[in-house]
């Protein structure tokens, strides 16, 4: 049933043409930036556009996205953000550690599970260079790459389920064998990136600390 309506979109999509890509990567922008779950919308792509041309559209809209959290964030929402950051105090540590080291704690903090238009909005908030909050929206890409991939996976898995007399072939395995394996790597890099941004932020939060004449953080 799935690979019936998967067939009937593409059918659409192909109607439309380039209208369809150019609207993917609008909605993509859009919704991210009101927190729709940007996981869905690389599956979406992926299932849709296939993995390539997927893969092309949702790190467009994902740039296009994080251009427009970072407008907002900057213009219009800081004194939103502020005050929310005042019931936060690990975002407001962070916003106030990647000041002294922009890129690099940026690069790391791309790479953690935190939800990426917050991340965005708390970044364009503390008024990091546009250049480097852009540069390091790249990081991500390794994430984007896994999420349309399952997508496409799961588009093939749908077609080939409808198909009679089907039986599981070697491409099968290697398709679902690659996509454990992209989790697990995903997963344990993601581990070590939070871990970094951890004691950046504490060494950070220790240094201001001195530089006030405040005792520094101690971790138990």
């Amino acid at each position: 049933e799935i690979g019936h309506h998967i067939a009937s979109f593409e059918a659409w999509i192909e109607s439309q043409g380039s209208w369809a890509m150019v609207l993917f990567v609008l909605l993509y922008a859009i919704l991210s930036s009101a927190f729709f779950p940007e996981t869905l919308l690389g599956i979406v792509a992926g299932a849709s556009f296939g993995f390539t041309r997927g893969l092309a559209l949702v790190a467009c809209g994902n740039l296009a996205g994080m251009a427009l959290q970072y407008f907002l964030a900057s213009h219009r929402l800081q004194p939103v953000i502020d005050r929310a950051l005042a019931s936060r105090p690990s975002l407001a540590a962070i916003q106030s550690a990647v000041l002294q080291q922009q890129l690099r704690l940026q690069l790391l903090i791309r790479l953690t599970p935190i939800n990426r238009a917050m991340t965005s909005y708390v970044l364009g908030a503390a008024g990091v260079s546009f250049s480097r909050f852009m540069l390091a929206g790249m990081a991500i890409l390794p994430n984007l790459c896994l999420e349309v991939y399952f997508g496409y996976a799961g588009k093939h898995q749908a077609k080939v389920a409808g198909q009679s007399g089907h039986t599981a072939t070697l491409h099968d395995a290697a398709l679902f064998v690659g996509l454990v394996f992209a989790i697990i790597a995903l997963v344990s890099v993601s581990r070590m990136a939070r871990r970094a941004v951890d004691e950046a932020t504490a060494a950070a939060t220790a240094g201001s600390g001195r530089a006030s004449g405040l005792p520094p953080i101690r971790r138990p």
